[in-house]
């Protein structure tokens, strides 16, 4: 399954494109815009390129997704794929998409994935070859999915020299993620909104400059996954909130020996996921 179809290259479908033509994989990428197409044309990211799915639908083994949640339903609906075609996508949010996705009358094999290498940069200028090494590679089965389509996927993150591979379903992916990447952002975006002192850029250190790099969002993009996920967010910022709340009563009140207490517990518990190889 050499031939494959990116639809939608962004930075994360661009750079799936880019590192699969390096493995041999034979690219045509598709994008509503024709100044991207040729951009892609141009450098080498795709071996041929269309502003219309359907001119590659029926070439491709492999099939992915690479767009907005909305649209990769749209996506779904309106064109006909074949039984022998693997379709994925690499949405940031998993629930609300399976369940669609079960509900379809789809001939092919269905597999969605989430590869955790996204950047604060969009646009395909930013693609990168390299983006993936090392990085988590998530895998959500649909009722779709066979173990061909499985073996594929895996075979796909290997290519691409992704690091830990994981298989789990589509409610405990949308949990994790909440905390992992989307509480993340959140906090990133707050503490940026927060900040009314023009002066600032001239006291920024590497604390806050790592905090808020992600506060550079894709807006659009990020406002769709926290809609579709914003029951489990909701959760884990009433958490956070909590834990914010347990320092700004412990300054309040004095009391330094339990804030130094959890900065021991928050180091203590930073540096067993060291242990455990945190992926970049």
């Amino acid at each position: 399954m050499n031939k494959v179809l990116v639809i939608g290259l962004g930075v994360i479908g661009a750079s799936f494109s880019y590192a699969l033509k390096r493995k041999n994989y034979y690219i045509y990428g598709v994008d509503k815009d024709s100044e991207t197409i040729k951009y892609a044309l141009n450098k080498g990211i795709i071996n041929e390129g269309s502003i219309d799915i359907e001119e590659f639908l029926n070439k491709a083994d492999i099939i992915i997704l690479a767009v907005y949640p909305k649209d990769i339903y749209n996506i779904l609906e309106n064109y006909k794929f074949n039984k022998k075609q693997i379709v994925t996508d690499v949405s940031g949010v998993k629930e609300e998409l399976v369940n669609i996705v079960n509900d379809l009358d789809l001939e092919c094999k269905y597999v969605s994935i989430h590869p955790m290498a996204g950047r604060e940069k969009s646009g395909i200028m930013y693609a990168d070859a390299s983006r993936f090494i090392g990085a988590n590679f998530l895998i959500i089965p649909t009722n779709k999915t066979d173990d061909l389509a499985i073996e594929e996927m895996k075979k796909l993150a290997k290519a691409l020299d992704f690091g830990n591979i994981s298989i789990i379903t589509a409610d405990y992916h949308d949990k994790m993620i909440a905390l992992t990447s989307q509480l993340p952002h959140a906090l990133a975006v707050a503490l940026v909104l927060a900040n009314d002192d023009e002066n600032t850029v001239d006291f920024i250190g590497d604390s806050y400059r790592d905090l808020t790099r992600i506060a550079m969002i894709n807006h659009k993009l990020w406002q769709e996954l926290f809609k579709e996920n914003k029951n489990n967010l909701i959760k884990n910022i009433e958490n956070l909130t909590k834990k914010l709340d347990n320092i700004k009563d412990c300054l309040k009140n004095d009391d330094y020996l339990q804030l130094e207490e959890m900065f021991k517990q928050s180091t203590i518990k930073r540096e067993l996921m060291n242990k455990k190889k945190v992926a970049r």
